[in-house]
């Protein structure tokens, strides 16, 4: 089948609007998490987001959190810092992230999330974030 040039134009800015689109509102969009946050304090982490404003903490939805337990959660960047906790996430419950000073625009960030010392399981994680 040959295309014409309107066509191939239209498939093209598609391609790249699809691509860099995506891209560009990482941090501003939900983002869906579903982890495993090791026993006794242990980590578990969503996937990295570019941070679009320096200025703005991140949100949180957390879906589920395994059995009757509760995690913390936290904001931290690829390059080392890492933010306040949030104490005691759980079920069907929406948490503002703190940021960290040096969290500015374009930085890396992710959720990291722990368990208690005397958590003695594993726990599943499931919800949606955004960086900001």
């Amino acid at each position: 089948m040959k295309l014409n040039r309107l066509t191939k134009a239209a498939i093209v800015t598609g391609a790249v609007l699809m691509l860099f689109g995506g891209a560009v509102s990482a941090g501003t969009s939900m983002v869906d998490y579903s982890t495993t946050v090791g026993r006794f304090n242990g980590s578990g982490y969503t996937g990295y987001q570019t941070k679009t404003s320096g200025n703005d903490k991140g949100y949180l939805y957390s879906s589920s959190v395994g059995g009757k337990y509760t995690v913390d959660a936290r904001m931290v960047a690829s390059s080392g810092e890492k933010a306040k906790w949030v104490r005691d996430v759980d079920d069907k419950s929406s948490y503002i992230l703190p940021k960290h000073n040096n969290m500015n625009s374009g930085k890396s960030v992710r959720v990291e999330f722990s368990n208690d010392i005397t958590t003695p399981v594993n726990v599943q994680v499931e919800g949606s974030w955004k960086s900001n």
